[in-house]
């Protein structure tokens, strides 16, 4: 009888744990399609999933197995819980920057400090000139034009992501579904909205049917569809680009961390056809070079932030050295890659910046410049007050070379957001402000407040030459008088009047000239003017 009833509690213990395995088993695969947690030991999210699962599971069969004790208790064996607990912490902590991984903290950026002079001169097509907030009302307009039917089925994707096509910057957001009904009667969408960041056009391309969408449900949603792919890697947030010929991809930085979740990088990306569902991996040496948003902009501020805190060693209380990037940034565009620009302060907030940074988003370098000035809200402030009688608000700043000047440059909105007009401020004195309707008129009342001397000379070759005068004229242009003198041998010199020596304006026929002058026969300097016939009038005077 006793033989029976062991035999009948064994029976029993093993229909609990294969009802508790396939439960558990069945609640796990349940939550892995629904919240898509990469199964990684260096990602903490899974860490915690597998430590609830562990130590769920010891409880549970610790209990088909548990003892009495006189008093008719139930004992349970502690310390194994505890052993379960201690692992979870140790794995938690092993690894930071106290606890062995000092040099994955302070090595994380790729920082390249450089001079002011090697940024590229002023061009209008570096800088975005549409913020995300116009965008989105542009593109709001924009979505009108698909028709009254369509409209009602999709919506104004929220992405709105910054890349570079052709040399030129862009907005670009797809239309999505608009909601779970309307995508079992839809299935596809039916395109995107791209807004030019220069000129504010926007357009709605029209493209193949998009199935695999952030928008989408069960196993086209794109989230979903890239884990099943691949559900060991960690991926960052996919982000809608286009290629050169304006094909439309969802983009997927991976991850990669050190022991659980500490240091993060990104080792390569996912690329995938929102058509189709189609996926392919490239490692970050071999990434399409369209492909513009490779680093999350958040892992790039983090990465500069601890390079930085830890630069000078562990116990640095004094934060000697310590800086990280201002809290906004705004997007420019290097040799046809997407870049962020962003301010560089003290740990303490100061009211001014001690440097200022780009950021390749395709590699994550970061291009330093090391050079105190006013931080970027006091110069859309100056900019403001510039313009105050017209309530503009300006959006933050992208920092540009104008004449070798450090210079904020940004547009400023009226309440609609609409760029009404633009400003350029100095980045060490913010006072010196040059405001316009048009990028010229600003740049050019910049350029004068700022003076020419600003500008770096460089040296211009001249040789002394002499010649008369044979035929002279002098021109207008653009507000400058220029005189044109022709020598004996029909050759035709050039002299700017600004340049101060007005006997110019005097020349005559057959006047004598020794002048330098540099190989396009720009006259810089006049050595010596003479008349022929004060000449002879002279040596007249002299023989009487």
């Amino acid at each position: 009888m006793e033989k029976i009833r062991k035999m009948e509690n064994i029976r029993m213990k093993g229909a609990y744990t294969f009802v508790f395995l396939l439960g558990i088993a069945l609640t796990i695969g349940f939550f892995q399609l629904i919240v898509c947690i990469p199964m990684n030991i260096h990602y903490l999210p899974f860490v915690l999933e597998l430590f609830v699962i562990v130590l769920t599971s010891y409880l549970f069969f610790a209990g088909l197995h548990k003892t009495k004790t006189v008093g008719g208790k139930v004992k349970i064996m502690f310390y194994p819980s505890v052993l379960i607990v201690a692992v979870f912490i140790i794995a938690c902590i092993i690894g930071g920057p106290y606890t062995g991984g000092l040099n994955n903290y302070r090595n994380q950026s790729v920082i390249k400090e450089t001079d002011f002079s090697q940024i590229p001169e002023f061009d209008a097509t570096q800088v975005q000139l549409v913020d995300k907030n116009t965008a989105i009302q542009i593109g709001d307009r924009v979505f009108g034009t698909l028709g009254s039917d369509e409209v009602s089925q999709y919506e104004v994707g929220d992405d709105w992501t910054q890349i570079s096509m052709n040399g030129r910057l862009y907005r670009v957001t797809p239309i999505d579904f608009g909601g779970l009904y309307k995508y079992f009667v839809t299935k596809t969408t039916p395109g995107y909205i791209i807004v030019d960041c220069n000129n504010g056009e926007a357009k709605l391309v029209r493209t193949e049917g998009m199935r695999y969408m952030k928008s989408s449900y069960f196993l086209k949603d794109i989230r979903r569809h890239l884990f099943l792919s691949d559900p060991f890697s960690i991926k960052a947030e996919t982000r809608f680009e286009l290629d050169d010929s304006g094909k439309p991809y969802w983009v997927t930085p991976v991850l990669k961390k050190t022991f659980v979740s500490k240091t993060t990088d990104v080792k390569g990306v996912y690329i995938c056809d929102p058509q189709d569902g189609k996926t392919a991996y490239y490692e970050k040496g071999s990434i399409p070079s369209w492909v513009d948003n490779v680093y999350p902009i958040d892992i790039v501020y983090t990465q500069f932030r601890q390079s930085k805190r830890y630069e000078n060693g562990l116990f640095n209380f004094s934060n000697r050295g310590v800086v990280e990037f201002t809290d906004d940034y705004a997007y420019v565009q290097f040799n046809n890659n997407v870049h962020i620009y962003t301010g560089v302060t003290s740990v303490g907030k100061d009211e001014s910046n001690v440097g200022f940074a780009y950021v390749d988003l395709r590699d994550g370098s970061i291009t330093y410049i090391r050079r105190a000035g006013a931080e970027e809200y006091s110069a859309r402030s100056s900019a403001e007050g510039a313009l105050q009688q017209y309530h503009y608000t300006a959006i933050f700043p992208s920092m540009v070379n104008v004449s070798n000047v450090p210079t904020y440059f940004m547009g400023m909105v009226d309440s609609a957001n609409l760029i009404k007009s633009f400003a350029f401020v100095s980045y060490e004195n913010y006072q010196n402000v040059g405001v316009g309707t048009t990028i010229e008129e600003a740049y050019r009342n910049y350029i004068r407040i700022i003076g020419a001397d600003n500008k770096p000379e460089e040296p211009v070759e001249t040789k002394e030459t002499s010649f008369s005068v044979s035929d002279i004229r002098i021109i207008t242009v653009e507000g400058n008088s220029i005189v044109l003198i022709k020598d004996e041998n029909q050759i035709i010199y050039h002299y700017d009047l600004s340049g101060g020596d007005y006997r110019a304006s005097f020349l005559k026929q057959n006047d004598l000239i020794k002048a330098l002058v540099d190989e396009e026969n720009i006259i810089t300097e006049f050595l010596e003017i003479s008349s022929p016939e004060a000449a002879e009038t002279s040596q007249e005077t002299d023989a009487e």
